[in-house]
């Protein structure tokens, strides 16, 4: 009896130790969620207006950019975004799917680009070749930051290897709604863009599409600004698909932690019973013990 019930305890004891770990994380994932979502929302503003300049630009006839002309090179270059940590859910796993999927679907070469350990893992077991992997960003990360990346993808467009350069990300509709998402980013197409940047229905979505550029002179050129309005869209987007992933993960892992916590509570119960059940025969055990021991003496 004695250890049989040390056992049990010592059991008990561990998954509650698990317990506290994971809801320990799941606090840590609420909290950097929403900071994380703060962000998001945080750089419409810009956004906006960077799409504005954007559309009355590109909309003059005379105006023409290499990142808006559609190419056929049978080619394209795909951005994969995931994290560098494990236990969040069916979270690195559905993108794994994702990238998986397009390349089933699409009758074409498909370079990678990872950021995280795990798409990096996703890339190779869907037998696709890396170019490029970034490990060092996090929650802390800013804009700035992405500016490597950035760089990176246009000299890749502008090499005219790719046909097309598109992100993997999971987009972040709510703290129990998020999936994957493949979105081109380059050649650039003011829809995605603004589908992805600015808020969804039901906000403060519309921009002012009514301006005249006659009315305006550009210093030193409408090209010139062209490039970097699109450039820095660019910079906005793919930080922007990075802080919804990162909304993501922290969303799933929440989930993942609450159904461990969950999983520890009943495994606790279920043991303390399995214990007391234990104990209780042990001690009658021992009574009937006595009682027969008792009884031969008489």
């Amino acid at each position: 009896m004695g250890l049989a019930t040390k056992a049990i305890k010592q059991k008990i004891k561990s998954v509650n130790n698990i317990k506290k770990i994971t809801k320990t994380m799941e606090m840590v994932s609420v909290s950097k969620m929403k900071k994380t979502t703060e962000r998001v929302v945080r750089g419409r503003a810009y956004s906006r207006y960077a799409l504005e300049l954007l559309h009355h630009i590109a909309g003059e006839d005379h105006i023409s950019h290499p990142f808006l002309e559609e190419r056929k090179t049978g080619k394209s270059l795909v951005v994969v975004i995931s994290s560098n940590k494990g236990l969040a859910g069916s979270y690195n796993a559905n993108i794994s799917k994702a990238l998986g999927k397009f390349k089933s679907n699409v009758n074409k070469e498909i370079d990678c680009i990872t950021i995280g350990k795990q798409s990096e893992k996703s890339a190779r077991r869907n037998g696709l070749p890396v170019i490029a992997s970034f490990i060092d960003f996090s929650e802390k990360s800013t804009s700035e930051e992405f500016l490597v990346l950035r760089d990176t993808l246009i000299k890749e467009f502008e090499s005219g290897k790719y046909e097309a350069i598109k992100i993997l990300f999971t987009e972040f509709k709510s703290a129990n709604s998020y999936k994957p998402f493949l979105m081109q980013v380059l050649p650039v197409k003011e829809e995605i863009y603004k589908d992805l940047l600015l808020p969804k229905e039901g906000e403060n979505s519309e921009y002012n599409k009514e301006k005249n550029l006659s009315l305006y002179s550009f210093e030193p050129s409408e090209k010139e600004i062209l490039d970097t309005v699109i450039k820095q869209l660019l910079e906005q987007a793919i930080f922007h698909t990075f802080l919804e992933s990162l909304a993501s993960e922290h969303s799933s892992r929440m989930f993942a932690m609450k159904n461990a916590n969950d999983s520890a509570k009943s495994m606790v119960s279920q043991l303390t019973l399995y214990y007391n059940r234990v104990r209780q025969g042990a001690i009658t055990q021992e009574i009937a013990e006595i009682v027969g021991g008792a009884e031969a003496m008489n």
